[in-house]
């Protein structure tokens, strides 16, 4: 394409991991293009922007971008009992998701890296030497060549299927709704059934008497957001019901395989999300991280293949991966529960003053579920209401989990 110089490596999607390679690479050395289908990073965006303080130092993100710090949240079940979860000083951030997507393009832009903006990679092509993507913009078609290709588009891309690396099958769908806010000033988080089926909603205040409400669900998320943007409107938590919302995909499971000779896969493409809050920023930066030291040490050594790049793999799923079977599992067993058990659970939670104690758990962490899901399993109490029997779990659990796994 007229006026794009060579490249070492193309990037496809100008998401937080797409980026944030992009600049980690450039500042290395080489030279990189990002093809990115919308006009602009931050196009396009459905996500609630909530992320660990844990998050903001290890990537240095800027602070300008956090709109809300929050120490504290609202859990309520169908019926309105609030579990309260609170710590004294700040464990995340609410940023502007958008300026987050353009602040990371444009240090990525800052230190050398190209970018193509409104342009669709439409295949990955492998050579012996090279890998091409094909690309349409502005109704052109152009091939891009490079030493290597990482797929960073977010979920439902077909290019991994097309690299025969599989495709993932589990999913829910995201929908959420700008709001003006009343007289909410914390998180409340909603488990019903009937609310957001197989999933939970959500209401998020930002700033300046604005906020987010949203759900997950596993069809229909059009109908439930409208009905939830009702309930808010008649409860007097939300102004009007009546505001454009926007959708997303979900992955609930990673992609079978993550690399092939010369292309990487990382972030929401990857299925390197958590199970249990449908989060990918903080999984997906720290993938990232690990595809830009993969692709780095495999350039210096002149070794593209598949053989190579699989370390790639084995260090994410090292990361990350118990997290993910126990996010999964959790999400699992709250599919099956009716709203009945929701409430016998919330119950219980409060008699045994959980929610007092949980925040002062070893195991309580924003990022890192897979401990704390492991040890509330095992309350035998708390899994009395669940349909699945305790026998079957603590199986399950025997199964899946070592005491020296990492958690």
């Amino acid at each position: 394409m007229e006026g794009v110089r060579l490249h070492d490596i193309i990037i496809i999607g100008a998401g937080p991991c797409g980026s944030y390679i992009a600049r980690r690479l450039s500042h290395l050395g080489y030279r990189v293009v990002v093809v990115e289908e919308n006009v602009r990073a931050g196009d396009d965006i459905c996500c609630t922007g909530i992320i660990s303080q844990e998050c903001l130092r290890a990537f240095s993100l800027d602070n300008s971008l956090v709109l809300r710090e929050v120490s504290s949240a609202k859990f309520l079940s169908p019926s309105g009992k609030c579990l309260r979860l609170r710590r004294e000083s700040s464990v995340a951030a609410i940023v502007d998701r958008v300026r987050l997507d353009m602040n990371l393009a444009e240090q990525a832009q800052e230190a050398g890296a190209d970018y193509l903006f409104g342009a669709k990679a439409t295949d990955v092509l492998l050579t012996s030497d090279a890998v091409k993507v094909r690309i349409k913009r502005q109704r052109r078609e152009a091939t891009l060549k490079a030493k290597a290709a990482i797929i960073a588009t977010g979920f439902g891309s077909a290019l991994p299927r097309k690299l025969g690396l599989g495709e993932i099958k589990q999913f829910v769908i995201g929908a959420q709704a700008e709001v003006d806010i009343n007289s909410v000033d914390e998180v409340e988080v909603y488990f019903d059934q009937n609310l957001a089926p197989g999933g939970f909603a959500w209401l998020v205040p930002t700033t300046d008497g604005k906020g987010l409400a949203g759900l997950f669900t596993r069809h229909q998320a059009e109908l439930y957001i409208k009905s939830l943007l009702s309930t808010l409107s008649r409860q007097g938590k939300i102004a009007s019901g009546e505001v454009a919302r926007s959708y997303g995909v979900i992955p609930l499971r990673p992609l079978p395989k993550t690399y092939a000779d010369r292309v990487l896969v990382v972030g929401e493409a990857a299925g390197q999300v958590k199970p249990t809050t449908g989060g990918g920023i903080y999984f997906g930066l720290l993938c990232a991280e690990l595809a830009t030291n993969t692709v780095h040490h495999a350039l210096l050594a002149g070794d593209l293949s598949s053989r190579r790049f699989s370390h790639y793999q084995r260090e994410w799923r090292a990361e990350i991966a118990a997290d993910l079977r126990l996010g999964y599992l959790a999400r699992k067993l709250y599919n099956k529960l009716s709203n009945k058990q929701i409430e016998e659970i919330f119950d219980l939670m409060i008699s045994n003053r959980i929610p007092d104690e949980l925040p002062q758990w070893e195991e309580f962490s924003f990022d890192w579920h897979g401990r704390l899901i492991y040890r509330l399993l095992r309350q035998q109490a708390l899994l009395a209401p669940m349909v699945i029997p305790k026998l079957r779990m603590v199986k399950w659990l025997g199964k899946n989990l070592t005491v020296d796994q990492k958690l």
